[in-house]
């Protein structure tokens, strides 16, 4: 109990709340599925809304659930909320850019990365 404790203290001097992963691999893999079983985007989004601010994941698995979703607008739609919930952000802008393809979701990838990085205190 005593080690949990140290590690969320070290989360909140840090400031970033998500140290290790909270789902297993069979959770997540269960999670994922459900997600792209969804026949509509916006009811992917719904559950990914609803399930990630609960949970830590990796950026791996960010990027795994963010390839369920159709259009890049809707990936950056779901990073504005899911990307504080990742316990490696320093990975995030490797791992997620091939996401975006297309000149428009490029732009707008970096124009989120920009805020994101300076909303953490980061240049």
């Amino acid at each position: 109990m005593r080690g949990i404790g140290l590690i969320l203290g070290l989360g909140i001097l840090w400031g970033q709340s998500c140290l290790v992963g909270s789902m297993s691999e069979v959770e997540f893999n269960y999670f994922r599925l459900e997600v792209s079983s969804q026949s509509i985007e916006s009811s992917r989004i719904a559950l990914l809304r609803s399930v990630l601010p609960e949970h830590c994941i990796s950026t791996a698995q960010l990027r795994d659930l963010l390839w369920t979703l159709d259009h890049e607008s809707s990936r950056i739609e779901v990073l504005r909320f899911a990307a504080d919930r990742v316990y490696n952000p320093k990975l995030l802008h490797e791992e997620l850019l091939p996401l975006f393809t297309t000149e428009s979701g490029r732009r707008e990838f970096e124009r989120w990365w920009e805020k994101w990085q300076k909303s953490r205190g980061k240049k």
